[in-house]
């Protein structure tokens, strides 16, 4: 059968990412509640979209996961999805044995749902600071510490804790929730996404631990993607927000004109023009970095200046609808909160000044030393 050419500069994997994104938006619109959802998403294979497929996935790659979160960021879903799909299961797949084969192929067909607890309660966005330590205890180890805002509350039957052990290494700790010594606190963040706290002082059993060659890098790089799919859907929500006000330009009168051929709100309008399309391009360069050296450097770069489109949209969007700009009854109050949330999702835009910085600096050569 004969393929039918693709649109000028279209290349095979923005199609396909496009693709995935019609019918997302097509799914998520058939509304229902977000364990319904869930199940239909695992249905369609989302889960498995960035999972090579020796493994059980698709074989695709973050570029159309990513598709997928600006489909969600749209319909403002609060279904957990990427926090599974973009986090925790790349990361079951990175490692061996079979506690990870094991609840990957689970957590593919949406039998199980894995989350990663990432952010410990007095270590703030800071990586590697402040997580738990295995301390020595009778009959083996103990696994004691705090984590705030862990995503996919009411669905998570696992964790994956990042701790220390005694020697000093980094291991991820598989935790069922329902097991004794695990405590969560159930909350709605600002976006609506069901977050919860999570306090654990529990027995860990050496087999409890994924078996990963670098686990540090496999973290860095977990929180990563977490943070470009965060962006991802923050692009979404600002495409919706960004339709809305050109609309209402056109629609609401002063002075007997559309307040759109005002020449100050014209330029404002090709500001917030200006700003989605920077958040677009540096998402879309941060996913074609996967895999290189550049990766960590292209996601800071895309927090920093997506979060700053973002704040730049959401602002202008409610001042220029004005006071109903707030309103329950318009989604543009809700999309505000969406991108509100979605600045401080996996790290600030603090952390990823910090972050670019120093991987930025670890490239540098030394310095020379200068003899007198």
């Amino acid at each position: 059968m004969a393929t039918a050419p693709l649109p000028q500069n279209a290349t095979p994997d923005n199609d396909l990412g496009s693709a995935l994104a019609d019918s997302a938006s097509r799914l998520l619109a058939t509304g229902g509640d977000d364990a319904t959802l869930y199940a239909a998403m695992a249905e369609a294979g989302w889960l498995a979209v960035a999972i090579a497929e020796e493994q059980g996935g698709l074989g695709l790659g973050l570029a159309q996961l990513a598709a997928l979160a600006r489909a969600i960021g749209e319909a403002r879903s609060t279904v957990p999805v990427m926090a599974v799909a973009g986090i925790a299961l790349p990361l079951l797949a990175a490692a061996q044995g079979k506690l990870a084969e094991d609840l990957l192929a689970a957590a593919l067909v949406g039998e199980a749902v894995p989350v990663l607890a990432h952010q410990a309660e007095a270590a703030g966005h800071a990586r590697g600071h402040g997580l738990a330590r295995l301390v020595p205890a009778e009959g083996g180890l103990r696994l004691v510490g705090r984590w705030v805002a862990v995503e996919a509350a009411g669905f998570a039957c696992h964790l994956l804790v990042p701790a220390r052990r005694p020697d000093g290494a980094t291991v991820i700790v598989v935790l069922a929730v329902a097991d004794a010594g695990v405590e969560r606190r159930t909350y709605r963040a600002i976006d609506g996404r069901l977050l919860m706290d999570v306090a654990i002082d529990a027995a860990v059993a050496g087999d409890q631990c994924l078996t990963l060659p670098d686990p540090d890098a496999a973290l860095d790089a977990a929180l990563d993607r977490g943070a470009l799919l965060a962006m991802a859907e923050a692009v979404g929500s600002m495409r919706v927000l960004l339709a809305d006000t050109l609309a209402y330009l056109k629609t609401r009168r002063q002075f007997g004109q559309p307040i759109g051929r005002f020449q100050a709100l014209q330029h404002r309008a090709v500001d917030l023009t200006i700003a989605l399309e920077e958040a677009e391009a540096v998402v879309d360069a941060a996913c074609e970095a996967e895999g290189t050296a550049d990766f960590g450097r292209a996601v800071a770069v895309a927090k920093v200046v997506g979060c700053r489109s973002a704040r730049l949209i959401a602002r202008e969007a409610v001042q220029m609808h004005g006071g109903i700009g707030i309103t329950e009854e318009l989604r543009v109050s809700h999309h505000f909160r969406s991108l509100t949330a979605a600045e401080s999702r996996y790290g600030d835009d603090d952390a990823y000044r910090a972050r670019f910085a120093a991987l930025t600096a670890s490239d540098l050569p030394p310095a020379k030393e200068h003899r007198a």
